[in-house]
């Protein structure tokens, strides 16, 4: 998959992405969560998103994410996807129920935001 302005990609720490994952389903009830995540030790969980709404967010704000391993995949960056429910390889975390409704790029950065308060260090989600 190509990352777009429309469906994109957020990476994190698995340990930081178990705990946004709990927060959105319980905040939001969203119905599809897709994840993703490749069968290697200390891997990244990729939130597959919806678009984002409200302002952009800031080169600041986004390199102290990047700083605590959290990034935005940028349009036309690839995403890969599962090709197979063997746990080899690339994975579902979370399997899509829907491709109509994703979490919003916003709400997924947003709860990662908050979880990380004045942590300065994404060693601790690791």
């Amino acid at each position: 998959m190509i990352a777009t302005p429309a469906l994109g990609a957020v990476a994190m720490p698995a340990g930081l992405g178990k705990h946004v994952r709990e927060v959105l389903l319980e905040e939001t009830r969203c119905v599809s969560m897709p994840i993703i995540s490749y069968s290697r030790p200390n891997r990244d969980w990729v939130f597959l998103v919806g678009p984002a709404w409200g302002a952009r967010l800031g080169v600041h704000t986004l390199a102290q994410l990047e700083e605590r391993g959290v990034r935005i995949l940028a349009s036309g960056e690839r995403v890969w996807l599962p090709m197979t429910d063997h746990p080899t390889g690339w994975f579902w975390v979370s399997q899509p129920a829907t491709a109509h409704s994703l979490p919003s790029r916003t709400s997924v950065v947003s709860a990662a935001r908050r979880l990380l308060g004045p942590v300065r260090s994404s060693a601790v989600w690791r």
